[in-house]
């Protein structure tokens, strides 16, 4: 697999796919486990710090247009949303908490991860590049 177009990225991409993938790990070990324990909550701030750095990071991603793209207002929205879950926990609101937590799982990790799995993406094509190098291999 050729390494040099990520190895090559900024420290902005470095930082943001270190961030989503350590928040991804983490958000699906902290939704198949028990809630509201020392714990969860100790793990759950950890989480919340790497979403807002993966989405301030985000902004010193534009890609080869130079510009920024639809997806940088998902990066506004978990700015939005992140705080505002924390917020609705320690109000008491353990339903929207829950909710928005899982919202932000599943649309502003899962979903755009998947995207960046397309062809035409640098981890898309590293992917690629590494199921052709194992199919070349058998």
């Amino acid at each position: 697999m050729n390494y040099i177009p990520l190895l090559n990225a900024g420290p902005a991409v470095h930082i943001h796919l270190a961030a989503t993938i350590l928040a991804l790990a983490l958000g699906a070990f902290m939704l198949i486990r028990r809630k509201g324990t020392v714990s969860h909550r100790a793990l759950g701030w950890i989480w919340v710090v790497l979403m807002l750095t993966a989405a301030t990071s985000s902004f010193w991603i534009t890609g080869i247009t130079g510009s920024y793209s639809p997806i940088h207002a998902l990066s506004l929205l978990v700015l939005v949303l992140v705080p505002l879950a924390v917020l609705a926990i320690r109000r008491g609101k353990v339903k929207r908490h829950r909710m928005a937590m899982i919202g932000l799982f599943f649309g502003a990790l899962v979903i755009p991860g998947l995207f960046t799995l397309l062809p035409m993406r640098l981890l898309g094509r590293l992917m690629t590049e590494g199921v052709t190098l194992l199919t070349l291999a058998q």
